[in-house]
This record gives C-alpha cells, sequence and structure tokens, in this order.
C-alpha cells in the first residue's frame, strides 16, 4: 500500500514540474510589463488581433506598438487597467512625429543634372526638381535646416529620413519642403506608405525602383479594407488598421514599410 501512495506522490510532483515547465516555456522572455498584460487578456490564442498568439500581442502592446483594444476579447476593464498601467506611454501614443514620404534619391532617374543652390525651393522652380518623379525628395536639405532638433538628415541615397525618437512633431520640415514629401503621423502607428508619387503616368513609375507602381496588391491583401487609394497614392486607415503587415509582404517595391 504505501508504494502505491509513493507512486502517485511522485505522478503527482512529475505533473505539477511539467505544468511549471510548460507555463515557464509559454511565457519565456516576457517582461514584467508584457506579463502583466497577458494576465489582462482572456489568453485563448483566437488570432483576431493580428499577431500569432497572446502572448505575442502582450509584447506589442507593452512595447507602445499595439493597443489593447486590438483584442476583440478583452473586457473594458481590463482594457482600463492596461492603460492606467501604461499611463505615460498612452498619453505618447497621441504623439506626432514626422514621416518622409519618399526613398527615391539615387534609385530615381533623374532629368538632368542639377548644379545650382543646394536648396530644394530653388531646385523645383526648375521644371519641378532634377528627379523624373516631381513629386520626390530633392534631397538638398531645407527640412534638415529648419529642424532645431537634428531629428532629420539626408542619408546615402539622397532622401530625408526622420529620427522619430528626436522628432518632437513641430511641423518644420512639413512647411519647408517645395514637394510635399513630409507629413505628420502619429508616434504609434508602426506601418507607412513611403511614396508621394501621384503622377498616373506608367513612365514615371518605371524610372523610380522605389516608388509605388500602382499595382493594388496592397488593396488586395489587406484584410480588413483599411486601405484605399486617394490622389494615385495607397493610404492606410490607422483606425482600421490590425497591423498584419500583409500590405507590406506583397508590395514589390517595398513602398509599404514598418516604421
Amino acid at each position: 500500500m504505501i508504494y502505491i501512495l509513493i507512486a502517485g506522490l511522485l505522478v503527482l510532483a512529475f505533473g505539477i514540474v511539467t505544468l511549471i515547465a510548460f507555463i515557464t516555456k509559454k511565457r519565456r522572455g516576457l517582461s514584467v510589463d508584457a506579463d502583466f498584460v497577458r494576465k489582462m487578456l482572456p489568453c485563448i490564442d483566437c488570432g483576431m488581433c493580428g499577431e500569432e498568439n497572446c502572448t505575442e500581442f502582450a509584447k506589442k502592446v507593452s512595447g507602445g506598438k499595439r493597443e489593447p483594444e486590438g483584442c476583440k476579447l478583452i473586457k473594458p476593464e481590463n482594457c482600463e487597467k492596461i492603460k492606467r498601467y501604461f499611463k505615460p506611454t498612452y498619453e505618447q501614443s497621441s504623439k506626432l512625429v514626422a514621416m518622409v514620404k519618399c526613398k527615391g534619391g539615387c534609385l530615381a532617374e533623374d532629368k538632368y543634372i542639377y548644379d545650382g543652390a543646394k536648396n530644394c525651393a530653388v531646385q523645383e522652380k526648375l521644371h519641378s526638381g532634377a528627379k523624373s518623379c516631381k513629386f520626390a525628395c530633392l534631397g538638398c536639405g531645407n527640412c534638415a535646416e529648419a529642424c532645431k532638433y537634428g531629428a532629420i538628415s539626408i542619408n546615402e541615397r539622397g532622401v530625408a529620413v526622420v529620427n522619430r525618437s528626436k522628432c518632437t512633431g513641430c511641423g518644420e520640415c512639413v512647411k519647408a519642403c517645395p514637394n510635399h514629401v513630409i507629413a505628420m503621423r502619429k508616434l504609434d502607428v508602426s506601418v507607412g506608405v513611403i511614396c508621394n508619387n501621384q503622377s498616373s503616368e506608367p513612365g514615371v513609375n518605371k524610372r523610380c525602383k522605389v516608388g509605388c507602381m500602382h499595382c493594388g496588391n496592397c488593396i488586395k491583401a489587406c484584410p480588413v479594407g483599411a486601405i484605399s487609394v486617394v490622389d494615385n497614392i495607397p493610404v492606410i486607415d490607422p483606425k482600421k488598421c490590425i497591423e498584419c503587415y500583409k500590405c507590406v509582404a506583397v508590395c514589390p517595391n517595398h513602398v509599404i514599410s514598418r516604421l
């Protein structure tokens, strides 16, 4: 009889150890913040949020990349608990930062060789600038000069880029750009359309290796209808977007990118 009791206790101990190991493995790599979020979720891994499982969604929420409302089954009171826990993060999520809607530069053909003043406004007056796309970044750096916080620079391709951590959302770069290439976006938006080509001419599309081809692949791939076309450019509705990144995967020229 005593042997049966010992055997039973061993089986019970083995079961407890196995259960602990399973839970540890499932939560492996979770920070304290992500673990808190996960406890507020239903944890049924339904996938309706667009993530692989609840653990991945919790990581995104704790990192400020997703909002708790992205979980379709979360209880309202748990959603509020998460927001109170991350109050500074959610206050920051409404912050606007600049986004450059072009990455052409040397990957876009030139109409002519520009050898004038290094000023975008001056170059733009000469046949809408040297680029084959009249909506492109001209790369002279007017936006970088206008930025008082050093958040904008011209990269090796000759295109303006924004350091999102330094940007204060003042909008001075937007005013300085003659081609209206720079726009303000919410800091918590993680995907964007990096092209400003409003032309419907097929030839313009072919002369830029990273420009929008107007193929419509992104619209077809979006499972929630978050993408529409405005002035020949795909526009993503942040209220509908579930950040599944399917549009990023199907874009042939990588126009739609993670930010």
